[in-house]
């Protein structure tokens, strides 16, 4: 099974990691959303485990940790707005705008 991470708005040219139950699976510079369509990137990361921790992070800025059950909610869009991150879970894939 694979869990969908987008992000969404927020990103301006940043750094941005993501882990998974600690390992490190996405590194990526130049990051910036495009704002017509609250869209900057998306990765989909293979997971053979039920439950995972997911780290997003952007270097010297905001970070946020979550537990997913994947099966129950295999997309998480990352949204950063005022400088705070928020990963939210979905058991179906939002459309872009």
């Amino acid at each position: 099974m694979n869990l969908h991470v987008k992000l969404r708005d927020g990103f301006r040219n940043d750094t941005v990691t993501m882990r998974v139950n600690g390992d490190e699976v996405y590194h990526k510079s130049g990051v910036s959303t495009r704002l017509a369509i609250s869209y900057a990137d998306a990765v989909d990361i293979p997971i053979e485990e039920p439950v995972v921790t997911l780290e997003v992070a952007v270097q010297g800025g905001p970070s946020e940790t979550a537990e997913v059950r994947v099966r129950r909610t295999p997309f998480v869009e990352v949204w950063v707005q005022d400088g705070v991150m928020e990963l939210r879970k979905s058991d179906e894939e939002t459309p872009l705008l």
